[in-house]
Formats: structure tokens, C-alpha cells, sequence
């Protein structure tokens, strides 16, 4: 907990379902955001249907202020990716927050001290879930639609 954020990691069914639904929420406001299709998020994101996790340790937190979910974040290895094996790659990603400096340093920290934990000297992000998935964060274009695999981040984003 980082004064006042709390991390919580987003392990149980409903955790999860809110994770998926945060950024809906956050960029409800912004016309060029295109919600994903819960469906294919709840698909995306369980082990039981992406095949991702079966060579992959994927770890997905919330972060709540004041009583809400206020930010989201992952953090994975992908064991089929191509690393140096002295220095390790790690990566985060579905990184997603208010317009909170404080909010981004906690789930920034967290991502990065659970893959440290597991011997990750790198990381390498965003990826959702992996480089096959959408990449990146958006740093401009911000008044077009997203195209197909493409994330559509808020504004203040990529200044935190």
C-alpha cells in the first residue's frame, strides 16, 4: 500500500471481472475509446481458454483509492519468449489508471517487484498479454478511433 493506494491482486472471478471493466469506466467520456467485448476479454484474460497460460505466470492487480478501483495492471513471463538468460525479460501490461501520479507509481511498483521476485532483471511492456496482442501505449492520435488491436489510452497516460 502506497499512501492511501491499495494493490490487491485481482485473483477470484469477480476480481477479475472488474479488472476487465475498469478502463470502461475511465474512458467512458473519451468518443474514440471502443470498449472490448466482454466475452472476448473474459476469454483473453482466463487460463482455462488462452493458450497463453500454459507456457506463461500472469499476475493481474487492481489498485483501489478511497474505497474505488482506480487503476489495473499486469505483469507476465512469458517462458516461450526469446531472452538472455543472464538478464532475464519480464513484462507488464492492461496498464490503466485515473489521471493519478501516485495511482501509476503503486501499480508500476508492484508489476515490477513481483517479476523481480521471479528473477526478471528487464521490463519490457506494455503488452496485453503478449507482443502477439496489443502493444503499446497510445502517444498520439488521440482524436481517431482505435484500429483493430490497437489500445486507445487516455491522454495523460504516457506522461506518468
Amino acid at each position: 500500500m502506497t499512501q492511501g493506494v491499495e494493490i490487491i491482486a485481482a485473483d477470484t472471478p469477480a476480481l477479475l471481472e472488474r479488472f476487465i471493466r475498469l478502463p470502461m469506466r475511465l474512458q467512458a467520456n473519451d468518443p474514440h475509446y471502443v470498449a472490448p467485448l466482454l466475452m472476448e476479454r473474459r476469454e483473453a484474460l482466463s487460463a482455462k481458454h488462452n493458450p497463453f497460460f500454459e507456457h506463461a505466470d500472469v499476475q493481474f492487480w487492481l489498485a483501489r483509492k478511497n474505497g474505488r478501483d482506480v487503476g489495473r495492471i499486469s505483469a507476465q513471463i512469458d517462458h516461450l519468449a526469446r531472452t538472455d538468460p543472464a538478464k532475464p525479460d519480464g513484462y507488464f501490461g492492461m496498464i490503466a489508471s485515473e489521471d493519478d501520479a501516485e495511482v501509476f507509481a503503486a501499480l508500476f511498483a508492484t508489476a515490477e517487484a513481483w517479476l523481480r521476485a521471479r528473477g526478471r532483471a528487464r521490463i519490457l511492456g506494455p503488452f496485453n498479454l503478449s507482443i502477439n496482442e496489443e502493444v503499446g501505449l497510445l502517444v498520439d492520435g488521440f482524436d481517431t478511433p482505435p484500429m483493430f488491436m490497437m489500445g486507445h489510452d487516455s491522454r495523460y497516460a504516457g506522461r506518468r
